[in-house]
């Protein structure tokens, strides 16, 4: 197949230099190089270190965007290959050295053919998905203000499905990403004599306890959500009750509606537990990212090219969303587009993200070079139907 060498190549080099959210520079001007070598027009600097790359094809037509993140993980590399990460505590532990591969790959199909292409390819390459904030830079960069898409197209690799399948699913795929933070305050004391504290320990064991219950009674199980802590803070000696407690969490729902319940149920539990004991409590809650959702139009258009032109490659249309976070939601807010899975589990591997020993497989570069490749020819190629 051709060009499989290349991503093969392209991919070794993005695993040894990994770079995390916004220091991104290395792979910046890897990615720039590249795509000016095949003829695509570059502006780097997007929204801190992104890179935009436009091909203009021979012919009028639509304009494609496809979207790949760029930055890696402060993980420490298990992996033991010949080509593993030369940055100390630095790894593409999630696999966004296949997702650029991939990308770059396509780019390289596009520049080759762009002759018998008509209309316009826009590569994006977005930094800082990981802290989720590069899509919403990248468009404060005006990422769209000369090229506005029809369609844009974002990739990423997924061990829950098999290496050489893909995941196309309708609605939301995943999830809206919230953190909170809440204090209680009581009143501190001795912890012999507890009767005359406002115990804001007991106020936030109460409150993570009720806050559970709540949750699992009070949601539709339907509809998937999470409610998770992950720090408690306060206290200075074990025989002392402190004046305060700080506990901080993540919500995670797919649907507005939920996340805005969840929202409410915390209050009562917070609410309730502060005043059992006599004490108050202050919530600061960030709504994070938002679900991805893929647009339907979309997702049966490219399920169509995929029967037309890849009709041995097993796509998966169901049973694909999580409570994970994913910032080309807010690209997907502004252009119709979809998350493309491209499988990469493997039998007796670690299939798991952001695991030391995670690698995506060989075969998930091509599964996704072909389903990029299929993609470009289904909206930018039919040069005769539309004559």
């Amino acid at each position: 197949m051709e060009n499989i060498h290349y991503l093969e190549s392209v991919f070794e080099q993005l695993h040894q230099h990994p770079e995390v959210s916004l220091q991104e520079k290395w792979t910046a001007q890897f990615v720039a190089t590249e795509l000016r070598k095949f003829g695509f027009t570059v502006t780097t600097g997007v929204g801190g270190t992104g890179v935009v790359g436009v091909l203009e094809c021979e012919h009028q037509g639509p304009v494609l965007a496809l979207r790949s993140d760029m930055d890696a993980l402060p993980v420490q590399e298990k992996t033991g290959v010949d080509y593993a990460s030369c940055n100390p505590g630095v790894m593409h532990a999630c696999g966004h050295d296949s997702h650029m591969a991939i990308a770059l790959g396509a780019c390289a199909y596009a520049a080759q053919n762009r002759e018998s292409l008509a209309g316009i390819l826009l590569a994006i390459f977005q930094p800082a998905e990981e802290t989720v904030v590069g899509a919403l830079a990248m468009l404060a960069d005006g990422v769209f203000s000369e090229y506005q898409p029809e369609r844009l197209v974002g990739i990423h690799n997924w061990p829950k499905l098999p290496a050489g399948s893909l995941g196309l699913q309708k609605g939301p795929i995943t999830a809206f990403a919230d953190r909170f933070r809440v204090i209680f305050r009581g009143q501190g004391g001795h912890g012999a004599f507890p009767h005359t504290t406002k115990d804001p320990i007991a106020m936030a064991t109460n409150a993570v306890q009720a806050a559970f219950s709540l949750t699992r009674r009070k949601t539709d199980s339907l509809y998937p959500q999470v409610l998770s802590f992950g720090v408690i803070q306060g206290g200075t000696s074990f025989n002392v009750i402190p004046e305060t407690v700080m506990v901080e969490g993540t919500v995670r729902t797919l649907r507005r509606d939920d996340q805005e319940l969840m929202i409410s149920l915390l209050h009562q539990a917070f609410g309730s537990a502060a005043a059992l004991y006599g004490g108050s409590y202050e919530l600061e809650y960030d709504k994070g990212v938002p679900s991805v959702i893929n647009n339907a139009t979309v997702v049966e258009e490219l399920q169509g090219f995929f029967t037309n032109q890849l009709p041995d490659t097993t796509v998966v249309t169901e049973g694909l969303a999580s409570l994970i976070g994913e910032d080309v939601a807010y690209f997907l807010q502004e252009v119709p587009g979809v998350l493309l899975y491209v499988g990469s589990g493997q039998e007796g591997a670690i299939n798991e993200l952001h695991n030391p020993s995670f690698l995506v497989p060989r075969q998930s570069l091509k599964t996704g070079y072909k389903a990029l490749v299929c993609i470009i020819n289904g909206y930018l190629g039919n040069l005769e139907g539309r004559r």
